[in-house]
């Protein structure tokens, strides 16, 4: 018998519909991140459930888990290529580790005297390793490294905790502040900061000169001129322990830190004024944040044994579903 045409239509599209809605409420598919230092896990936990070590990735934002990388590796950092996903790097204590088949085999592709890895960036071929002594730079995707340190403290005299790209402009955090390159690295001048072990760079991802700059043990520090003017925003920090932090995409003016005591903290102004915002949290030692840059009120907090997630933007939380483990860095694409 033949259908009627608007029987056959409506039959295609109860078919097509599902497969072309966005996941997530609307938001489309994006893989998700997590990056470890290894942990064990603690008596009696091992069976039930999963220890996630190394790196990690979701494909439906925590829903199920794939472990990847080497599972006795620590990972302090990671970066994914946002032109070809299945290139990733890792930092790590042995060097850069690379993968170009989406996390399924990894080779190590710095020299085995690297010094130990904190962080890392991709620009195109380019791989940028921060480390216990120095910058480094590949621009043949690993085979073959270059110091890039003139001007910087002594190889012996100051960590590289991080790393901020903008084309041939770089910002570098290290043990003894901010210092910038306008050239690629080639040489170093002081950008404030002095004397401050900053641990961490974060750049708003709407506005590139809007960059936080985290220490651990005396708060934060805000620059909206791209790192070259800092302001203190640490005076209303209710702890000043802050290891991590994170800018509301969609408005500029609000701010959330992960401190190692006192779980998350959220400022609608630009950090002049702070609020605890820790409620639902089981762990207080918030090591990573990240926004959703799709699902407009979700925020993802890696902790020092776990995670969490918000979904009114950082302001309450509940467990996720990553357990066990330091979580070092966290990524959606």
């Amino acid at each position: 018998m033949q259908r009627p045409a608007m029987y056959r239509l409506f039959t295609l599209l109860v078919f097509l519909i599902p497969a072309l809605l966005p996941a997530q409420n609307g938001a489309p598919a994006r893989a998700l991140y997590f990056s470890f230092y290894t942990a064990p896990p603690p008596t009696g936990i091992g069976k039930a459930a999963p220890v996630y070590q190394g790196f990690a990735r979701s494909d439906d934002r925590g829903e199920s888990w794939n472990n990847l990388g080497w599972l006795t590796s620590a990972v302090s950092d990671f970066a994914v290529d946002p032109a070809n996903s299945e290139r990733i790097v890792l930092a790590t204590d042995y060097g850069v580790l690379a993968s170009f088949d989406g996390g399924e085999k990894w080779k190590l592709i710095s020299d085995w005297s690297m010094p130990p890895v904190l962080a890392v960036r991709l620009d195109g071929a380019e791989i940028w390793a921060a480390t216990a002594r120095g910058v480094f730079v590949s621009s043949d995707h690993g085979s073959g490294w270059t110091a890039r340190n003139a001007g910087l403290p002594p190889r012996d005299g100051s960590y590289i905790a991080d790393l901020c790209l903008r084309g041939d402009t770089l910002l570098a955090a290290t043990a003894d502040g901010i210092f910038r390159s306008m050239n690629a690295g080639v040489s170093w001048l002081r950008s404030g900061l002095n004397g401050l072990a900053i641990s961490r760079l974060v750049v708003h991802p709407a506005i590139p000169n809007l960059i936080a700059a985290v220490e651990e043990g005396k708060g934060l520090w805000i620059s909206t001129d791209g790192g070259r003017l800092w302001s203190d925003r640490s005076a209303g920090l209710p702890s000043k322990r802050v290891k991590c932090a994170a800018f509301d995409p969609r408005d500029e003016h609000v701010l959330i830190v992960g401190t190692a005591d006192m779980g998350v903290l959220r400022s609608s102004d630009l950090g002049a004024a702070w609020e605890l915002s820790s409620g639902g949290l089981t762990n207080f030692n918030i090591t990573a944040l990240l926004f959703d840059p799709d699902l407009p009120d979700r925020v993802y907090a890696g902790a020092e044994n776990g995670s969490f997630i918000s979904n009114n933007r950082g302001k309450t939380w509940q467990a996720f579903s990553v357990r066990l483990g330091y979580v070092s860095a966290m990524e959606m694409q």
